[in-house]
C-alpha cells in the first residue's frame, strides 16, 4: 500500500488561495474530509483529489450551494 501524504490547513489553504481560517470552517462543516490531530485539521491527498474529482460526497447535511 502506497503512503498517502497528508496536507495541513496551511497548504490547503494556499492550495485554495483561500485563509486557514477558512479551511478550518471547511472541515467543521463537513465541506473537506478531513479529521483532527491535536489543534490543526489534516486532509489526505488521495480525499482532496477524489473531492476535486467529484467522487467524494461531503458529510453536508443542508442543501446549500456545493463549495467545490
Amino acid at each position: 500500500m502506497a503512503e498517502d501524504a497528508i496536507y495541513n490547513a496551511l497548504k490547503i489553504a494556499k492550495f485554495f488561495g483561500v485563509t486557514k481560517k477558512t479551511v478550518w470552517r471547511w472541515c467543521k462543516m463537513g465541506k473537506l474530509p478531513a479529521f483532527k490531530i491535536g489543534k490543526d485539521w489534516k486532509v489526505r491527498l488521495s480525499d482532496l483529489q477524489k473531492l476535486i474529482d467529484g467522487k467524494v460526497s461531503s458529510k453536508r447535511r443542508d442543501d446549500s450551494p456545493r463549495l467545490f
